[in-house]
């Protein structure tokens, strides 16, 4: 069996670094620039490439939007196993504020500049506490451009909830202090950690780790 890691918008797969996989294949992939105009299909299409290709057992671990990505993924590929962490697997799970930002064109309002710049006000609110945890948000957010951020923004913006195959199983865990996707959301999700964050995969990795292997 290959675990694939998809880390969120604007995240990389140091996002996952201290999870606990013990011996499982574990592969995290890096978010690539979007074609004009391009829609989350195609681009998981190409994004997902080492997924679609691989011949063993698959099972996807998608945290934000890299969770969104990995239903995306579940269309084109037999995926027995899902695991949103501080994801959503509906529309409905998507908080009324990021359905306006398409129609009233405010992804272009995103931009790289603006996030490295404000993070040191809004950071804490959102659990990044140190300035460990604020340079290490930083340093993600800088491996990517303008281009990809609003058109990521957009993508979820838009995005409707695919139909998965029976054959595949969802696992989501949430957190209690999700300011991101805030838990009244979430509906029935599998496993709730109490003062979990939007970045508990990162912050409480122990027992994110625990219900992985569970």
């Amino acid at each position: 069996m290959k675990i694939f890691l998809l880390p969120g918008l604007g995240y990389d797969e140091r996002i996952f670094e201290n999870l606990d996989f013990k011996d499982y294949a574990v592969e995290g992939l890096t978010w690539i620039e979007p074609e004009p105009a391009e829609s989350l299909v195609p681009y998981a299409r190409r994004m997902g490439k080492r997924i679609l290709e691989e011949e063993e057992e698959v099972v996807l671990i998608g945290h934000s939007l890299g969770g969104i990505l990995a239903q995306t993924l579940a269309t084109l590929k037999k995926i027995p196993k899902i695991i949103l962490i501080s994801s959503i697997k509906s529309r409905e799970e998507l908080p009324w504020h990021f359905k306006m930002i398409a129609p009233l064109r405010l992804q272009y309002f995103f931009t790289k500049g603006l996030c490295l710049h404000t993070v040191k006000y809004w950071g804490k609110a959102h659990d990044l506490v140190t300035p460990s945890e604020q340079a290490l948000f930083k340093s993600m957010v800088s491996r990517h451009t303008n281009t990809y951020l609003q058109w990521a923004l957009k993508t979820l913006s838009i995005w409707e909830a695919p139909k998965l195959p029976a054959t595949t199983g969802i696992c989501q865990i949430h957190g209690t202090q999700d300011k991101t996707f805030p838990i009244k959301n979430i509906k029935k999700p599998t496993y709730v950690l109490e003062n979990g964050s939007h970045i508990l995969l990162y912050k409480s990795s122990e027992a994110v780790s625990a219900i992985i292997h569970k």
